[in-house]
C-alpha cells in the first residue's frame, strides 16, 4: 500500500471522495501519473455535501469547507501532482439540458484551477469535449508544454490548438452542431509546419476553408492517415512521400450513420505506410485521386471484401471507378459480396485490363458445389461468370497465372470446406486448361 509505483495510475470518477483522491495522490508520489478524468455530468446532490444545493451553486467550489464529493479534480492542481502528470484524459459530455451563465466554467469541472497548471512532464493529452463550446477554458492556458508529444482532441475547433509544436501524434474530431468546425487553411497548415515530425495525423470531420498560402508541409515521417471526410484542399497543405510506398488497397462497402448512406472504406498499406478513409460511391475514384495524386502509388495487390456479413451492393453499372485503380494491380482478390453485385461493367473491365494481372482469387461459398442435374444453386451461376472471365482472358492472350480461393475465414473447418468446393467446382469446369502459370 505503500510502494508509490503501485498508485502510479489514477482514474478519478465523480462518484469518488475528495480525501480518497488524496490518498491516492500522496501514496504515487513522486513517480509519473498517467490521469483519467471522467467529468461527464452534473454530480448528484450527495447527503453530506457542503455545496449550494443547486446546480449552478454546485460548480462553484468552497474554498473554506471544499466538498468531499464535487471538487475532487482540484487536488491535481497542486504543484506536487501536476509536475509529475505525464498522460491526461479528459472526457467531458455534455448531457445536462441546463446551461450555465455566459462567460462560467461550466458542470463538474466547475471553476477548478486545474487547468492552470503547466504539466511541465506532460506527454499525452486527451481532451473529448463533444457537445458544447462552454468547457474550451481548458485551453484558456495552452498546456503544450515542449514535452507533449500526442494530443487528441474532440470538441469544437479552438484556435489556440495551433500554438502546439513538435508532436508526433495528433488526432482531431470536430463537432459541427457546437461551434466552428472550419479551420482556416493557412492555420492548418502552419500547425502542420509546426509539428513536421508528426507520425500518426487523424483528421475526422475537419473542413478546411479559404487558400493556402504557402508551399504544403512535407510530412517525411507520416507513417498513419486516418480522414473521415476528406477535405479537398487537403494536398495543398500536407505531402506526404511515404504514399508513394503504398502497395495494397482494401476496398470494403457500408453504410454510414453521419453521412445517411453507403460508402467505401479505401483502406492502403504499404512499407511502413498506412491511409484510411470513407467516401461516397460518386466520389470514389475522385477521393483516391485527391489522397494520392501528387504520389501516384502503384497499387499492386487490391482487395475488395466486407467481411463475413453480407452487403447488398445493389448491382451498380458505374463501378468504373474501382477498375480505375487496378491499372496496376498484379493481384486481385474479389469477396463475395462483390461477386453477386458488380456482374455487369465491372466484369467486362476486367477482361479488358493488361497482362500485369496475373493472380485472382474469389471468395467461396459453400453453396457454389458443382451442380447436380438441374438442382442449380444460385451461387453456382456466379461460377458461369468467373469461368467466362477466365476463358475470355485466355483467349485474348491475357490469361491468368493463378486462379485460386480467396482465404477469409479463421476457421478450420470453415477453410477445409471452401477449399474443397473450390477444388470441386475448379476440376469441374476446368479451369487449369486456361491458366498459365508463371515459369520461374
Amino acid at each position: 500500500m505503500n510502494q508509490p509505483r503501485l498508485w502510479s495510475a489514477v482514474f478519478i470518477k465523480q462518484g469518488d471522495r475528495r480525501s480518497f483522491v488524496k490518498a491516492c495522490l500522496e501514496r504515487s508520489h513522486p513517480v509519473a501519473l498517467d490521469v483519467t478524468v471522467e467529468a461527464k455530468k452534473l454530480g448528484k446532490i450527495h447527503l453530506d455535501c457542503t455545496c449550494d444545493e443547486k446546480p449552478q451553486g454546485r460548480l462553484l467550489p468552497n474554498d473554506s469547507n471544499p466538498c468531499e464529493w464535487h471538487f475532487q479534480f482540484e487536488l491535481l492542481a497542486e504543484t506536487k501532482h501536476s509536475n509529475r502528470i505525464r498522460m491526461l484524459e479528459i472526457e467531458f459530455d455534455n448531457d445536462s439540458d441546463w446551461v450555465p451563465p455566459a462567460g462560467r466554467a461550466q458542470f463538474v469541472l466547475g471553476s477548478c484551477r486545474f487547468f492552470t497548471s503547466t504539466f511541465p512532464r506532460l506527454v499525452t493529452l486527451t481532451w473529448k469535449n463533444p457537445g458544447t463550446i462552454e468547457a474550451d477554458y481548458l485551453f484558456s492556458t495552452p498546456p503544450f508544454v515542449p514535452t507533449l508529444r500526442s494530443l487528441t482532441y474532440v470538441g469544437a475547433w479552438n484556435s489556440l490548438i495551433n500554438e502546439v509544436t513538435n508532436l508526433t501524434s495528433f488526432s482531431i474530431t470536430l463537432d459541427s452542431d457546437f461551434g466552428p468546425y472550419r479551420i482556416d487553411t493557412e492555420a492548418f497548415r502552419l500547425l502542420m509546419y509546426n509539428n513536421r515530425s508528426l507520425e500518426s495525423l487523424e483528421l475526422k470531420w475537419v473542413v478546411l476553408e479559404g487558400d493556402s498560402k504557402g508551399s504544403p508541409v512535407y510530412l517525411l515521417n507520416l507513417k498513419s492517415l486516418t480522414v473521415k471526410n476528406l477535405p479537398k484542399n487537403l494536398s495543398t497543405t500536407i505531402r506526404i512521400p511515404a504514399f508513394q510506398r503504398l502497395s495494397s488497397l482494401r476496398i470494403s462497402l457500408g453504410s454510414s450513420e453521419e453521412l445517411d448512406d453507403i460508402v467505401y472504406t479505401l483502406y492502403a498499406a504499404g512499407d511502413g505506410i498506412t491511409v484510411k478513409t470513407d467516401c461516397l460511391l460518386a466520389n470514389f475514384a475522385e477521393t483516391w485521386e485527391a489522397l494520392t495524386g501528387y504520389a501516384k502509388p502503384i497499387i499492386r495487390h487490391i482487395r475488395l471484401y466486407d467481411g463475413p456479413d453480407h452487403v447488398d451492393h445493389d448491382c451498380w453499372d458505374d463501378n468504373s471507378s474501382a477498375v480505375l485503380l487496378m491499372m496496376d494491380a498484379q493481384t486481385l482478390e474479389v469477396g463475395f459480396n462483390y461477386l453477386q453485385g458488380w456482374y455487369r461493367s465491372f466484369w467486362e473491365d476486367l477482361k479488358q485490363l493488361g497482362t500485369q494481372l496475373k493472380t485472382i482469387r474469389f471468395e467461396v461459398s459453400d453453396e457454389m458445389e458443382p451442380c447436380r442435374g438441374n438442382d442449380c444453386s444460385h451461387e453456382e451461376c456466379f461460377m458461369d461468370t468467373i469461368e467466362d472471365l477466365v476463358k475470355c482472358r485466355f483467349d485474348r492472350t491475357r490469361p491468368f497465372s493463378a486462379v485460386e480461393r480467396m482465404v477469409v475465414s479463421e476457421n478450420d473447418r470453415e477453410n477445409r470446406l471452401q477449399a474443397y468446393v473450390w477444388r470441386c467446382s475448379y476440376g469441374v469446369r476446368k479451369l487449369g486448361q486456361y491458366v498459365r502459370p508463371v515459369k520461374i
